[in-house]
């Protein structure tokens, strides 16, 4: 089984909703074997319009567990408070690595 990798953007709502969430994200994520592995706080397009204020990107040891992540109740209270609070305009996409050994 390959990797996969959460491509996360998203703009901030509420500055201090976004600091709680973010201090606390990590220590999920870390549980079910994720692992962020770039942020980038000031994203621009190569081509096209981009409309956010944040792009993260998270290595997985599968898309499965990367949603097993997304639906645990560890996350889940920073799930609310990501979606009430926190973050506008999110979108959270899957892409599986490819194997270039064949």
């Amino acid at each position: 089984m390959s990797k996969a990798y959460l491509y996360i953007q998203f703009k901030i709502k509420e500055i201090g909703a976004f600091q709680q969430y973010a201090q606390t994200v990590a220590a999920t994520v870390s549980l079910y074997d994720g692992k962020t592995i770039a942020v980038n706080k000031t994203p621009s397009a190569l081509h096209g319009e981009l409309d956010i204020d944040m792009s993260v990107i998270q290595e997985w040891p599968s898309i499965k567990a990367a949603q097993t992540w997304l639906d645990s109740p560890e996350y889940a209270p920073l799930k609310r408070l990501r979606d009430e609070h926190a973050m506008e305009k999110l979108l959270i996409t899957p892409v599986q690595a490819v194997d270039n050994k064949r």
